[in-house]
């Protein structure tokens, strides 16, 4: 391997090293990461700034834009107070918190879904005496599964559409294709999560 790859490899081993044993907030050890191989010139300036043009990349950043704004205006609590309302058992509380998770999560990225949702989760669980474990799982696979169903579900979705289009000249996939694997997935996670979540 060149001198340029070891470089790589080794930043690339710091910058997982960091996030797993430090408290530096993780988007700190990536810019950083990123600083070193630009400064040692193992990516040009171009290389390195490549991915903030990616389409992918700047619907993601909108997106958590989105979530923001659905939190601070207090979007989010009104859904809870209507939709999770006084379950009568954790299956059922499950149910009606992954239900909303997952529908949002298919139009708006799962990550800010989770994100968004948090806050309001844990003042539900407090108040209806249901134990934080048994919903902080569930709210993130029902947000991954909600994710799978469109293009703009998921950061993943988002990055392989903007390879399809710049490395194999495709035009990418359509905003609603990927739904007719990912709604007969995320039904069958949601009620394996469900039946078999007591056990787990």
């Amino acid at each position: 391997m060149s001198v340029d790859a070891w470089i790589a490899v080794a930043v690339t081993l710091g910058c997982l090293g960091a996030l797993a044993l430090t408290r530096i907030a993780a988007d700190l050890i990536m810019i950083a990461g990123l600083t070193v191989l630009l400064v040692l010139g193992v990516l040009s300036p171009a290389e390195a700034l490549a991915g903030f043009a990616n389409p992918g990349v700047l619907t993601i950043a909108a997106l958590y834009v989105v979530a923001a704004g659905l939190r601070e205006t207090g979007a989010v609590n009104v859904l809870v107070r209507y939709l999770f309302g006084r379950p009568s058992n954790v299956a059922v509380a499950q149910l009606r918190m992954m239900l909303p998770a997952t529908f949002l999560s298919a139009f708006m990225n799962n990550t800010p879904v989770v994100a968004t949702f948090l806050p309001a989760v844990q003042d539900w669980a407090k108040r209806q005496q249901i134990s934080l474990s048994k919903l902080m799982i569930p709210l993130s696979y029902a947000a991954i599964l909600g994710g799978t169903c469109t293009l703009i579900g998921t950061s993943t979705n988002l990055i392989v559409d903007g390879l399809l289009i710049s490395r194999a000249h495709s035009p990418g996939f359509g905003f609603f294709q990927l739904t007719i694997l990912g709604v007969p997935y995320a039904i069958v996670g949601l009620a394996y999560i469900i039946i078999a979540g007591r056990w787990l």
